[in-house]
């Protein structure tokens, strides 16, 4: 259906007398919003899943064993892990509210929090998954979670309020489609990078009592959970793109999925599973645009750190510099921090 409405639009819309076949679907629609070549998408998604596999595989088998006290099946997967593999750390961030958390580094950095509204109630039936809603940019931005587990929640609720803090951040004369057609490849940056924070050494010790010994350990989960992250991320987002650009049956679809799970994750996992992916079945392309701002993120990161300090969110003029940069929405100047090299991001999470 939605391959017919991209083709429908393009007739439709075709200059009168072009007989060119120009091509228009939503594969190469996301590839000209994120403004990247389909072979250039290819190569970085291998290149991440590649470098992250092997080190993914040794790190599961030792987590799992740790974690669950048996070998993994295909039914642990990543969003199991997410929970469960900070499970005897939570003690420690169990009186963490992470909003008051959030808003003392807001202040810090001179950001409007009068913009965000968080709805964190636990009501019936609510809505599961962390999400921010761009309501009016830059004025009216609203984020929903409901508690998962502590560290979780902070991880979520940093997430979310990256996402927050681009929006109020927008410029609000700029033109619509530059505030709100944001590419997934730099809409997902500023979360990533403002998540990094519930991962810092630093930052971690300013907030909870913990020896260096448990701060190493956490960071070795993280790791995990980035590797893991990559390498099935890598195999989503192959198979979403091969589906648009081969117009896959959902029979073909399955089994090109099963595959890539295989090669990148090593896991055995019937190829229906995709279906019931939070975004996988529903977005029409959104998955590589996590791994696409994971890199942008860690880019980010150190260039801020080598403007501000290791401790750039203490910094009043950092706060400023990043409104700056994310002033211009959708035309910001990634050039000026990322060059879209994974080496110093897979070097990070490879460090278990």
């Amino acid at each position: 259906m939605i391959n017919e409405v991209y083709a429908e639009y393009l007739n439709n819309n075709r200059p009168r007398g072009n007989k060119k076949n120009s091509k228009l679907d939503p594969l190469s629609g996301y590839l000209e919003n994120e403004n990247i070549s389909y072979s250039q998408l290819i190569k970085f998604v291998k290149s991440l899943g590649q470098q992250a596999k092997k080190p993914f595989r040794e790190a599961l088998r030792d987590s799992s064993k740790k974690i669950l006290g048996r070998e993994p099946d295909y039914y642990d997967d990543f969003y199991f892990f997410r929970n469960r593999v900070y499970a005897d750390f939570e003690k420690y961030f169990s009186g963490i509210h992470p909003i008051n958390e959030l808003k003392k580094i807001l202040r810090v950095l001179l950001f409007d929090a009068s913009k965000i509204q968080f709805d964190y109630a636990d009501r019936r039936n609510k809505y599961p998954s962390p999400i921010c809603f761009f309501i009016q940019i830059p004025n009216d931005i609203k984020i929903l979670f409901k508690g998962e587990s502590p560290y979780f929640d902070l991880q979520s609720c940093f997430h979310e309020t990256g996402h927050a803090i681009h929006a109020i951040s927008i410029d609000p004369t700029i033109e619509y489609w530059n505030k709100y057609n944001i590419p997934m490849g730099i809409a997902e940056i500023f979360s990533i990078f403002l998540e990094r924070l519930t991962k810092n050494h630093n930052y971690l010790k300013s907030i909870v009592r913990i020896k260096d010994m448990k701060l190493d350990e956490i960071t070795r989960r993280n790791n995990f959970m980035e590797l893991f992250f990559v390498t099935f991320y890598a195999a989503n987002s192959l198979m979403k793109a091969e589906f648009w650009r081969k117009n896959l049956s959902i029979e073909q679809a399955n089994d090109l999925y099963s595959k890539l799970i295989k090669e990148y994750t090593g896991f055995e996992i019937p190829g229906e599973y995709w279906m019931l992916h939070h975004i996988l079945p529903e977005a029409i392309m959104y998955v590589p645009s996590y791994l696409l701002a994971a890199v942008r993120a860690k880019e980010l990161n150190h260039y801020m750190q080598n403007k501000y300090g290791e401790n750039w969110w203490r910094e009043p003029e950092s706060g400023h510099h990043l409104r700056d940069i994310m002033k211009p929405g959708a035309k910001i100047k990634l050039e000026h921090f990322s060059k879209l090299n994974s080496r110093m991001f897979i070097n990070e999470i490879t460090n278990i």
